[in-house]
């Protein structure tokens, strides 16, 4: 693997060039495939987020902007690019990492994402306390087309409406 070997965070990831990027993704792709093939997992919804996961880390600056996954089952590139692809084959082992996003698992995981339609109300909520606290810092929920079906998710759209907050 060109990139993946060489990416153990984020920061690593924005050193590359955005031409890179598709191959990175590839690389990520390649290595869920070869991993969940062995140990079993959530492979086809971590698949479909690979591009989304290598987008945003790349674009964003986390773990200071926080991104709040909808779907822990999403995340295995994710978790792959912040510092975990070693550690990927122990996934729902004892001791392992866990199949879900796990907020004391990594300082990317800011959000315990099980299931569906709880991301956008789970970000209205760091973002109302970063505008509390007069920080400044991204939050974006990264949701799909069948989780917004959620009566959860639809409240908070409107509820973020309602208060005009910066959430992506």
């Amino acid at each position: 693997m060109r990139f993946l070997s060489e990416i153990n965070s984020p920061a690593d990831l924005r050193q590359l060039k955005i031409g890179d990027l598709q191959e990175v993704a590839d690389e990520v792709r390649q290595f869920i495939l070869e991993t969940c093939s062995r140990i079993g997992g959530h492979t086809g919804a971590s698949l479909g987020a690979v591009e989304l996961a290598v987008a945003m880390h790349y674009a964003l600056d986390t773990p200071r902007d926080k991104l709040v996954w909808d779907v822990g089952h999403q995340a295995y590139a994710h978790k792959i690019l912040t510092g975990r692809r070693d550690r990927m084959n122990t996934i729902k082992k004892h001791g392992g990492l866990s199949p879900f996003l796990k907020r004391d698992e990594s300082e990317y995981d800011i959000f315990g994402a099980g299931h569906a339609s709880t991301s956008i109300s789970a970000a209205l909520g760091i973002a109302i306390a970063r505008d509390m606290r007069d920080e400044d810092f991204h939050v974006c929920a990264l949701i799909g087309d069948a989780s917004l079906a959620g009566g959860m998710a639809m409240e908070a759209i409107n509820q973020a409406g309602h208060l005009k907050s910066r959430l992506i």
